[in-house]
Formats: C-alpha cells, structure tokens, sequence
C-alpha cells in the first residue's frame, strides 16, 4: 500500500478504502473521522484518534493494516480483550482477516507458528496483537520487528487504549509507559494511538510520551444524545441493593430487553448475574478471570438473544459490540469519569434512546479508595494521588442535585454544552422542570 500511494491516484485508494470497508469489514458507510483517520495513516502519518466507546476506533487500525504491506503491531493492555478481538477478525468478518497475538500466556506451538509466519518474506498475518509487558520484556520480539522493518514489512504501530500511557490517564500501566521507546527504534514507522476519552491534559501527555507531537489529531463530540443518565441512592446493605437492583430492572425493563450491569469485583458480578438470573432475568457474567472459551460461550449467547443482561467487572473493558443495549446500571460507582464514560457509553450505540444510571452510596467510594492504597508495582504516591482526584471527581458527578449530568460530563472532556439542550434527559434536569 505504501508504494500504491505514491504511484496510484488518491481517488482509486479512496475506492480501496470504501470496498475493504463493504466486503471485507461489511459496512455500507463510515462513522465520523473514520475515514479521515484511515487516510492519514494509509499516508505514513502519525494519528490521535479520539472517539467515544463505539464510535468504531477498531476499524480506523483494522482496515488500513488489510490494505497496507506487512504486519499492524496492536499494543493493548488486556490478554481477555486482546483474545476476544482476534478471535473476532479470524472468525466473525464476512472475511477472515490474518490476525495473532503473543503474550506470556500464548502457547508455544502457537509462538513458533506465529514466528515462523513473521520469518516469511511476505506475512500472511495482518496484525500482530501484544500486551505492552511482552513487548517491554522480549528482546527478541524487538529484534523480530527490526527484521519486519528492514524489509519494508512493518506497516505501523497501533497503541489502544492510549490513555494507559500516561499516569494522567484513568488507567495508568507502567509498561504503557515505556512505549516512546517505538518512536526512538523505529522513528519512519507511523504510530495511530486511540483512546474513548481523553481530556486535554492526557492528549497532550500521551503525545509527549509517545513521541508524536505532530500527530493529527481525529476528534468527536463527547455528547451522546440518545443516552440519559441518572443516579440512584444505594442501599448500603448488599443483599437490600440486590434487591433494589432487581426491583429498578425488573420494574424498568422487559424481560427481552438488553442491559449490562456493572459490578467492582469478578465475585460480585457473578453473584449479581446468579441472583437475578434466579428472579427469572436472563443474566450471565463476564470479566477478565474466565476463560476465554467462557467469554466466547457468553458471547455468542448474547448475539443470539439468549442472554439479555450481562454482569461484567468495571476493571474489564468488555470485546463485546452490541448496538441495542438499552440501559447500562452500575451496581458500584465507576473510579473516574473517563472510565464511567466509557462503560455507559456501551449503551445505545444503535442511536436509540437508552439509560445510563449509577446505584450510589459513600460506602463503595471508601471501599474504591482502599483500592487504590493497595501496595502494588507502579502505585506511586503522585499516581494514587491521580486516582483520588479522579475519584473526587466521579463522587462530585454523583453527589451534585443539582447541575445538569450531561452538561458535568461533556464539559469535563473540555468541550461545552448549553443545559438547555439537556431536554430532561438526565435526572437533574427533570426534577428542576418538575418543581
């Protein structure tokens, strides 16, 4: 693809964008930037794409690494997320897209398999998935990648979920932060970071660390108008909030309709997902400690219809791309706007209106905090200190009567909103025209 953009007409890579986007990726249209996004990467250029949980970020990196000569190299922070995407390409696309990854956890015959592939002189595979502790520890994985490069077989590096890179970022990684090292050993290789939520002090970190501060920049509208948010008082007493939880679902929804609940632990989601699904609701859980044959399983039953809530922990940014799901509950309160924003925003992506709402009490805050004061490899005292604010922040989202959510949330990513546009769709807004 790359000597085809120096010889072919614009136009003609243009009509190669729009047929990998219908036969391969099944799509009609684009979404916004994508196609935007998709050229200037296809140019050689370093990109920031910006675009809330499912505005489509996957296919800005997925259709150019089928267009382009050699190898996409995907870092993304979790093993399960990375599993359920290449998974995905292989088997779910109207056609199978070369995709692998390796991690600590790959299989060795798998590794050799995929080793012996990279050695070819052209790959078949397409994109290369890595978590970003395999590739800070494996310097023979470098030294594969300096081999791809030398023969014009390294077509870009794909750093997802970019906000990790940055201590800034709702959801520091150490590792994340050694990946400037890409640009220092690979300085002609263009480099696409994607994040769901970012404000502009993270924007602006992530490109310092990365190391492409001419990087253009692909941004949306933070504002999803067919979600309304809300916040319910919690009871404090676990086996009351169930209940409540039940009761809010079942006096909500009907019983075919799709909604994830969000949970702050693996053992609480499946004990969510056990006490509805023995109240007659279809709910099935979902997180980072199953296998990923047990991902898969719930998957697929969603897709089919079979399972209609999901129970999924907070920490796992869930593989899964459902465009009818209608409501999104917290059961615990998120640990930052940025991570709230992005698992409410798993709702509506068919532009129908849905319900985000969070099941509030001070208890689950403190119970976060501990978290954070947790002992652990990266937790610095600045980092908890990060993490607190961000906290505050959610607290303060979750506390305020009286300020309009929509406007709280869209003006925290820094742009603005006239509260009069609200239109009643978030709590605050209707009990202000109520009274």
């Amino acid at each position: 693809m790359q000597q085809y953009l120096t010889t072919g007409a614009k136009r003609e890579v243009d009509d190669q964008i729009a047929r990998a986007n219908k036969f391969i990726f099944g799509n009609n249209t684009f979404r916004t930037n994508q196609r935007e996004a998709i050229q200037t990467t296809l140019e050689r250029k370093d990109v920031f794409v910006l675009m809330p949980t499912g505005g489509g970020k996957s296919l800005c990196y997925q259709l150019p690494a089928v267009l382009s000569n050699g190898i996409t190299v995907v870092v993304s922070p979790l093993l399960s997320l990375i599993q359920d995407q290449v998974t995905s390409l292989v088997r779910n696309r109207p056609a199978g897209i070369p995709a692998a990854y390796l991690s600590s956890q790959t299989a060795q015959k798998l590794i050799k398999a995929v080793w012996k592939d990279l050695h070819r002189p052209v790959p078949t595979i397409k994109l290369l998935y890595v978590t970003p502790e395999k590739l800070a520890a494996s310097s023979s994985l470098i030294a594969m990648l300096e081999d791809l490069n030398r023969r014009g077989m390294l077509a870009r590096f794909v750093i997802d979920e970019a906000h990790c890179v940055t201590q800034w970022g709702h959801d520091f990684r150490p590792d994340y932060n050694k990946l400037g090292r890409l640009k220092e050993l690979f300085p002609d290789v263009p480099v696409m970071a994607l994040t769901a939520t970012a404000p502009q002090k993270v924007i602006d970190s992530v490109k310092k660390i990365l190391k492409i501060p001419r990087a253009t920049i692909f941004s949306m509208s933070f504002n999803r108008s067919n979600l309304s948010f809300s916040v319910i008082e919690k009871e404090s007493e676990e086996p009351k909030a169930l209940a409540q939880l039940y009761s809010y679902i079942s006096s909500n929804y009907s019983n075919n309709v799709v909604g994830i609940v969000y949970c702050m632990t693996k053992q609480q989601s499946e004990d969510v997902a056990n006490y509805l699904f023995d109240r007659g609701i279809q709910a099935d859980f979902y997180h980072a400690g199953q296998s990923s044959t047990d991902r898969e399983m719930v998957q697929e039953a969603w897709q089919d219809g079979q399972v209609k809530v999901v129970c999924a922990t907070i920490a796992y940014g869930m593989g899964i791309d459902k465009p009818d799901v209608r409501y999104v509950l917290h059961f615990s309160v998120a640990k930052s706007i940025e991570g709230y924003y992005q698992e409410a925003g798993r709702a509506g992506r068919d532009g129908q209106p849905s319900q985000c709402t969070i099941f509030y009490n001070r208890r689950d805050v403190s119970k976060i905090r501990g978290i954070i004061n947790m002992p652990r490899k990266g937790n610095t005292m600045k980092t908890r200190g990060v993490h607190m604010e961000k906290l505050e922040r959610m607290m303060e989202y979750c506390e305020d009567a009286g300020s309009c959510r929509r406007q709280y949330l869209v003006s925290y990513f820094g742009q603005s909103f006239n509260r009069k546009d609200c239109r009643k769709t978030c709590d605050n807004c209707r009990h202000v025209i109520a009274h």
